[in-house]
């Protein structure tokens, strides 16, 4: 009796005690992305013992600070807060999570000049700000770049690039994605035409689709800020022409890789629907005392027609739930762990 007794109060104190992570995802109405970004987090949390709560909301400054403000203030507060932070109040959310004790964590790098600046890096300013996760844009505008030039060429090489390029809005993720395109422009290469902002809203390229091609007709390839944009450009140019063109952007849709595997679509930029589930892999390990935040950006993976066969079906099978994520803790593993990328996500299932 005294044995079964200590195996029930040994249970009840595991699970009380259980790691705690409440996860903010910026979702928007059916926004694929971001839904990925919460379904991998919710199986990689479950793979590694952890209590994941997921909160759908925090779409812009205002709500973010307004739903921390929420977790900050409960009597049961959670060990880890896993959020997007938005340009214009990251340092009253910063403050008031700092306030709190509770540990955070922060995806992608949206903030940029003097906020940035007085935020600092992780475990500067802020201690309780143990790391970020975040991804090199700037690279990976440069490879769907030259992955959309090659393309190009590849069709004919006497053919002269004429190119724009559909934006995000004026933050810093996408000032990095759109570095590539802006070093052409002050270089005044013949190549670029214009790049066009939209603030991630597709709409905005169909209403202005028309006058881009009036203003710039010899437009041959589109380099796009995200997967939405660039299946709304493919859209508009066939219904204006009849054909696709050479299109890429970001962000690895289903749909877009469809269209990859079609032959509609060129490349997509992608990988990072990760962010969460490496958050919380690395959030477990701090948990066990071992720090793996130290650590560089991320590299985006790039699909097109020569490897989209094996992602396209992972994807739309959701095979992120056949994987083990123990393999990618250092504290689970007992050594330093795979890095938890799309190529490992990959081999992880074909073992």
């Amino acid at each position: 009796m005294k044995i079964v007794l200590s195996l029930i109060i040994l249970f009840i104190s595991q699970y009380s005690y259980a790691m705690k992570i409440v996860m903010v995802v910026p979702v928007k109405k059916h926004d694929v992305f971001w839904e990925t970004v919460h379904q991998v987090s919710v199986v990689s949390a479950k793979s590694l013992g952890v209590e994941l709560e997921v909160i759908s909301g925090g779409i812009d400054r205002f709500s973010t600070l307004e739903l921390i403000d929420k977790i900050t203030s409960r009597q049961d507060k959670p060990d880890y807060i896993i959020f997007r932070p938005f340009h214009g109040n990251a340092i009253p959310t910063f403050n008031k999570i700092e306030a709190s004790g509770i540990s955070f964590i922060t995806l992608e790098q949206p903030v940029y000049g003097d906020e940035a600046l007085q935020l600092k890096k992780p475990q500067q300013k802020y201690k309780h700000w143990i790391g970020e996760v975040v991804y090199n844009n700037s690279k990976a505008g440069q490879q769907l770049l030259d992955a959309l030039f090659s393309e190009f060429a590849s069709n004919d090489a006497n053919a002269m690039p004429s190119l724009i390029g559909i934006g995000g809005n004026l933050d810093n993720l996408s000032a990095s994605r759109e570095f590539a395109l802006t070093n052409l422009a002050s270089k005044h290469d013949s190549r670029i035409n214009q790049i066009f902002p939209t603030y991630w809203v597709h709409q905005n390229v169909a209403v202005n689709f028309k006058a881009m091609m009036a203003r710039y007709p010899k437009t041959n390839i589109f380099w796009c800020a995200s997967d939405k944009l660039a299946l709304e450009v493919l859209k508009q140019h066939q219904l204006q022409f009849g054909k696709s063109a050479i299109i890429g952007g970001f962000d690895w849709l289903p749909e877009a890789l469809e269209k990859i595997k079609q032959g509609q679509l060129t490349a997509s930029m992608g990988g990072h629907f990760l962010m969460g589930a490496i958050s919380i892999t690395k959030a477990f390990d701090h948990h066990h005392g071992i720090d793996r935040f130290d650590h560089p950006p991320y590299d985006f993976e790039l699909i097109t027609k020569h490897n989209v066969e094996n992602h396209l079906d992972f994807m739309q099978k959701k095979q992120w739930h056949n994987v083990d994520y123990n393999q990618f803790s250092a504290f689970k593993s007992g050594k330093e762990p795979i890095k938890l990328t799309m190529k490992n996500l990959l081999k992880a299932t074909t073992e």
